[in-house]
């Protein structure tokens, strides 16, 4: 889990860039094209690990079947952005995007009383974020944004899900019933330890333009991490399956893994072609 104290204080040093340090801010929305990947992996009934970023992902993988759902990020934020992406499906709206400042209020304010202390915990930071957006300098009711440069990734393209009232519904009580279980940990670290095994670690775009020594651990992580024939869902959005950094890459997890380039490609956040693949780890490697 997170300490809220520590997350409160990243919130002014963020908005205004004094924070030190990489992966401070939240993607608002998912920027892959999930139905095309749920195409080629079966996720029905399987446990499954996944960062957590926008909480899309979680959110689709419990839409097509995921057994269950246990998540991480590097950024702890992406936990108290969960409670809020929660609350807004349960009413009904899929992100912040075009909500006023009054009804993102009044959203946040009536889950203040909740029974999970992580969830009014959170309450306390989206309310302490509405606070500092208001003491903007240029602030304006009539032109506000919630999703604060500095504090969200602007996402130029996203894929939307085709969801249905009768869809979020059953989102909503799927995670209503499901505590999320949450870590902020670094996937690339040679250092990181997990005795859970899963079906399939979805990976996102976590090894773009990673080096070596930072494939080879994620490598050994994700070994340790699947079950026998389990797959690490990964995406390729800033390069491309061809250069040599992605050889090195495919080399690297050829110790224990299958390589398959998934038959998807379409543009992503970046503008650029963006790849879908998976490892598929070996029985005896």
């Amino acid at each position: 889990m997170t300490n809220i104290n520590d997350d409160i204080l990243k919130l002014p040093k963020i908005m205004n860039g004094t924070l030190d340090g990489d992966w401070n801010s939240i993607y608002s929305r998912n920027t892959e094209d999930l139905n095309r990947i749920a195409s080629h992996i079966d996720f029905r009934n399987k446990e499954i690990y996944s960062v957590l970023s926008s909480s899309d992902i979680l959110f689709y993988l419990y839409l097509n079947g995921a057994k269950k759902v246990d998540t991480f990020d590097i950024n702890s934020l992406t936990y108290r952005y969960y409670f809020l992406r929660k609350w807004l499906l349960e009413s009904n709206f899929l992100d912040a995007e075009n909500l006023g400042i009054k009804e993102i209020d009044s959203i946040i304010k009536s889950h203040r009383n909740a029974n999970d202390i992580n969830e009014r915990e959170s309450c306390l930071l989206w309310q302490y974020y509405l606070d500092l957006k208001q003491k903007e300098k240029f602030y304006e009711e009539s032109s506000f944004r919630f999703y604060n440069d500095a504090l969200f990734e602007n996402c130029y393209m996203k894929f939307d899900f085709p969801y249905s009232e009768e869809e979020i519904k059953k989102l909503v009580d799927k995670l209503n019933s499901n505590k999320l279980d949450f870590e902020v940990i670094d996937i690339l670290s040679d250092s990181y330890n997990n005795s859970q095994k899963y079906d399939i670690v979805y990976l996102s775009n976590i090894l773009d333009l990673k080096t070596a020594n930072y494939v080879e651990n994620a490598m050994n992580n994700m070994n340790k991490l699947l079950k026998d024939n389990g797959i690490v869902v990964c995406t390729n959005m800033v390069n491309h399956p061809y250069f040599d950094l992605f050889s090195e890459q495919t080399n690297i997890f050829s110790k224990y893994f299958e390589y398959e380039i998934l038959d998807i490609e379409l543009r992503g956040i970046a503008k650029n072609r963006v790849k879908y693949y998976k490892y598929t780890k070996k029985a005896n490697p």
